[in-house]
């Protein structure tokens, strides 16, 4: 009966651990990305709804302004439709280097 490992098969061992490790790791950095694009657009949607409580609140101008917020650097970009004697519409975007949202609501005067 033979005793102990050869070393064909320690090799074996130590190139499937290697390939386990490396997809664990892949699996951890796509997980932080995903992360961070989340974190950035929850930030983008908050700073897109302040925009447009304040448009609705007033004055209502077209307009922009560039917000830092948690590490990232984002650009609002706001719009005022104003219908005589129908709601104003208003449409706030917010852009940052990895994507962008479009928030679009109605004001009465």
């Amino acid at each position: 009966m033979k005793r102990g490992f050869s070393v064909v098969e320690a090799l074996v061992a130590l190139l499937l651990t290697a390939v386990a490790l490396a997809g664990l790791a892949a699996a951890a950095a796509t997980a932080t990305r995903q992360l961070r694009l989340a974190r950035d657009r929850v930030s983008a949607l908050e700073l897109a709804a302040a925009r447009v409580d304040g448009l609705r609140a007033g004055p209502r101008a077209t307009d922009r302004d560039e917000v830092e917020s948690a590490g990232t650097n984002f650009s609002r970009t706001w719009q005022v439709d104003e219908d005589r004697g129908g709601p104003a519409r208003l449409q706030v975007e917010v852009t940052w280097p990895d994507g962008h949202v479009v928030l679009e609501s109605e004001a009465f005067p």
